[in-house]
């Protein structure tokens, strides 16, 4: 088969979701992201969802609903597209994610209450699981 009727043949329904599951996650990240810029009322601060300034109780109420509607919705459709390779890239990459928070989080805490560490932060806790999974994931998708 040539190139040119490679590129001529249509996208599967299997990809087509994938892509769709992808493409909606990151349009909800950008959504959040922007909205959370436009309703930010500390002008000094250059990324609202990056730093501990008040949200607005609107913004959290709807972000909140958005992030959980949005993502499973997502998830389901990811789920439904997903092959065995990358089903079980998806699943240890979740493993390891855990297993960073399950270490990390009682160890902070441990420790602050020590007065050996700051308090704990949850979104530091959360960034790096997801930081791990993404590693892992990509590790064990593209090896």
């Amino acid at each position: 088969m040539s190139e040119r009727e490679k590129a001529k043949r249509p996208m599967s329904p299997r990809r087509k979701r994938y892509l769709t599951a992808i493409g909606l996650s990151g349009l909800i990240g950008i959504i959040m992201g922007a909205w959370s810029q436009v309703d930010n009322f500390d002008e000094h601060a250059r990324f609202a969802l990056l730093n501990n300034s008040p949200l607005t109780p609107s913004f959290a109420i709807g972000a909140s609903i958005l992030w959980i509607v949005g993502l499973i919705v997502c998830l389901f459709i990811y789920h439904r597209a997903v092959d065995d390779h990358e089903e079980r890239a998806y699943l240890w990459a979740g493993l390891a994610a855990w297993y960073t928070f399950v270490l990390s989080a009682p160890t902070w805490w441990v420790l602050h209450r020590a007065d050996l560490a700051p308090p704990v932060d949850t979104m530091l806790l959360f960034l790096g699981a997801m930081l791990v999974n993404c590693a892992v994931w990509l590790w064990l998708k593209y090896r």
